[in-house]
């Protein structure tokens, strides 16, 4: 097994280029991965290699891109554990933001 190397900044740009010229709507589905936050590296790379299916030769590319395997005990986020964590800030929010009308309401 070979020792992993980062990818440079010329060999990335390079693929990009090379998408682009390719097939723009491809490319712009490549840019609208890659500026999405809310995905872990492993989630973003996969969605790529679907996107780049039909092209065997740019699929080839991109597995030099490949992520290494992230360990079991990384958290990935659930939209559950998020709930979870954000509900009390929204019931915060709530009762902060009908305290004044509610007090009106149940004083009349």
């Amino acid at each position: 097994m070979s020792k992993w190397e980062p990818v440079t900044f010329e060999e990335s740009l390079s693929f990009v280029k090379k998408v682009k010229a390719r097939d723009y709507m491809l490319y712009l589905s490549l840019l609208d991965v890659l500026h999405r936050n809310d995905q872990i590296p492993l989630e973003a790379y996969s969605e790529l290699s679907l996107l780049f299916r039909h092209h065997e030769d740019l699929l080839a590319e991109l597995s030099k891109f490949r992520p290494l395997s992230c360990p079991n005990n990384v958290y990935t986020h659930g939209s559950i554990w998020m709930i979870i964590f954000l509900m009390p800030f929204l019931l915060l929010s709530l009762v902060l933001a009908f305290e004044k009308p509610l007090k009106c309401f149940l004083l009349q």
